[in-house]
C-alpha cells in the first residue's frame, strides 16, 4: 500500500511540483493551502508524513502545526518543514527535518524515505 503524504503550502506551483516529484515515487499525495485546509484533509484521513510550509495565509504552519501537536492521536506524525522563513527551525520544534526553499529533489526524497520509514 502506497504511503499518504500531506503537502501543506499556499503556493500552487509548489504544491504541484512537490506533487508530481513524490507521485513519480509511488507516494499518495493530498494537498492543503493553508492550516485551516491541512487540519481538515488530516481529519478525513490521517497522513503517513506533512511537508509544511511555515508562512501561509489564513492559519499558518506554525498554527497548524500547533493544533497537530496538542491532539493525541496526530502529534506522531512527522512532519518535514519546507520553508523560505528565517527563524522556522525555533517555531516548529519536533519537526522530522527543516529544509530550504527552493528545495534540493534528492534530499528531499531521501528525508521523505527516511520519514516514513520510521
Amino acid at each position: 500500500m502506497s504511503k499518504d503524504i500531506l503537502v501543506v503550502d499556499d503556493e500552487l506551483d509548489m504544491r504541484d511540483y512537490v506533487r508530481t516529484l513524490l507521485e513519480d515515487k509511488g507516494y499518495t499525495v493530498r494537498a492543503a493551502e493553508n492550516g485551516v485546509a491541512a487540519m481538515e484533509r488530516v481529519e478525513e484521513q490521517r497522513p503517513d508524513l506533512i511537508l509544511l510550509d511555515l508562512q501561509m495565509p489564513e492559519e499558518t504552519g506554525t498554527g497548524f502545526y500547533r493544533k497537530l501537536h496538542n491532539h493525541k492521536s496526530l502529534r506522531d506524525i512527522p512532519v518535514i518543514v519546507i520553508s523560505g522563513l528565517a527563524g522556522r527551525n525555533v517555531a516548529v520544534s519536533r519537526s522530522v527535518v527543516v529544509m530550504d526553499k527552493p528545495i534540493d529533489e534528492e534530499r528531499l526524497l531521501e528525508e521523505v524515505e527516511r520519514a516514513i520509514s520510521e
